[in-house]
């Protein structure tokens, strides 16, 4: 998912596209939407230019990059043909010749030379630039979480820091997650996009460094450590379940039942991981009267309580949510990965916390007025942006205002033509019961 900084300038070979970059992406960069001929035009002019100059690190770089993208766009009929391709492209071993010793040849040879990877991830951690991509940290991040080296990590997230890439809307959103837990607390998670942030406001910033922040995904020595900090006997049958032919979330989803039924502490979950437990046919529904919606996080609890109470204290006295109503920072449109993560961040306080406008309009208008200006400035942000079953919409009835709507899930029939599937979706849409209004923010002062 992740990817890099791109500067693209237009060109033709051939009559086909070809993309010309200092830094490229991978996965949802421009060789994603580029067909074979296409690919090749631009893989010749990049294996030309690394010709004329072989020292060109970011152009050995791209040059990989599109081979790789040439090689895993092929389907499986033709995975020999790619294969061969590839071996004749020989560009990783062209690489080790021309820059060895360099930033990029560690970084490939990370993955090309498996039995010393370790030695070669060292190298690259070592030297890596500090306007390396926002993906390289994060590929180094995890490998370091893997190895348990707590030391290279800091220092890693350090530079990671310093380098600008990471938004800093989305630290004030992972630090109002922990800034809502319990002292002691664990957060427990399988996502890098959870618990990177919380990283470098530990690691880095040295703040809510009491809360554990569990990775249930890798099973290596990182969870292993944490799995005993937070005193949970670790699983080895769970963990060799993930290699087996079960689809993958369902068997996270065990591991995140076996630490929550085992762990004493107080144990939180991003909403997200929450949302997947529940898609295994009654699987774990089971669990769904203990977890608890305290606002950004949700917290495992097999005593009833007042969750209600505990989301509006986060809200009044924890979460620091300024920054949304007013975001100086702009979208960073230069790292590839961060281009609409702080916007949908930003639409998870709109789901999340929606529920306290009735509230609030009644018995604390203070704290109503302060929700409403933040999340008028919420939507508005995001009015333009497909959220699957929500929407924003505009209206001026009564004063122009947003209104955040939740839709009942439309199924396409296969049998519909496209002019009839589009007509049987807006009839759905148009029908009162299909729709529920979540959030009415008050009339914008223009």
């Amino acid at each position: 998912m992740l990817a890099l900084f791109l500067i693209l300038m237009g060109a033709s070979a051939q009559g086909k596209k070809v993309v010309k970059a200092t830094v490229v992406a991978v996965g949802a960069g421009p060789y994603q939407r580029l067909d074979s001929l296409e690919l090749d035009s631009t893989y010749n002019y990049w294996n030309n230019y690394v010709t004329e100059h072989p020292k060109d690190e970011k152009a050995w770089r791209t040059l990989k990059e599109v081979d790789n993208r040439m090689f895993t766009r092929i389907d499986g009929k033709n995975r020999e043909a790619a294969l061969r391709r590839s071996k004749e492209n020989n560009v990783f071993n062209r690489m080790a010749q021309a820059i060895p010793g360099t930033y990029t040849f560690y970084k490939y040879a990370y993955g090309y030379r498996w039995a010393k990877h370790r030695e070669y991830a060292d190298s690259a951690i070592a030297v890596i630039p500090l306007d390396a991509p926002a993906r390289d940290y994060e590929e180094w991040t995890r490998h370091l979480l893997y190895e348990n080296d707590t030391l290279k990590l800091t220092k890693l997230l350090t530079q990671y820091y310093k380098s600008g890439q990471y938004p800093s809307e989305c630290l004030q959103y992972h630090y109002n997650e922990l800034q809502g837990m319990e002292k002691g607390g664990v957060y427990l998670c399988r996502s890098d996009v959870n618990m990177i942030g919380k990283f470098i406001l530990q690691f880095v910033l040295g703040v809510h460094k009491d809360k554990i922040i569990c990775d249930v995904n890798g099973g290596g020595p990182f969870t292993k450590l944490e799995f005993e900090r937070i005193g949970v006997p670790f699983c080895e049958e769970l963990y060799d379940q993930l290699s087996s032919s079960e689809g993958y979330f369902r068997v996270i989803a065990r591991i995140i039942r076996y630490v929550l039924e085992n762990c004493k502490r107080p144990i939180y979950l991003p909403a997200s991981d929450v949302q997947h437990m529940f898609k295994y046919g009654g699987e774990f529904d089971d669990l769904k009267a203990c977890l608890y919606n305290e606002g950004l996080t949700m917290r495992y609890s097999k005593k009833p309580y007042d969750n209600m109470a505990v989301k509006r204290r986060n809200v009044e006295k924890r979460y620091q949510m300024e920054y949304l109503a007013i975001p100086f920072q702009p979208e960073l449109e230069n790292v590839e990965e961060y281009k609409a993560l702080p916007r949908g961040l930003a639409f998870n306080y709109a789901l999340l916390l929606n529920d306290l406008m009735p509230y609030y309009k009644k018995h604390n208008r203070e704290q109503y007025a302060k929700l409403n200006r933040i999340f008028t400035s919420i939507l508005k942000r995001i009015q333009y942006h497909g959220y699957g079953n929500y929407s924003v919409e505009y209206k001026t009835d009564g004063g122009p205002h947003y209104e955040f709507v939740e839709y009942v899930p439309f199924r396409s029939d296969p049998n519909d033509d496209l002019a009839t599937d589009r007509k049987k979706y807006e009839e759905h849409r148009n029908k009162k019961e299909n729709r529920r209004v979540l959030i009415i923010t008050d009339p914008i002062e223009e």
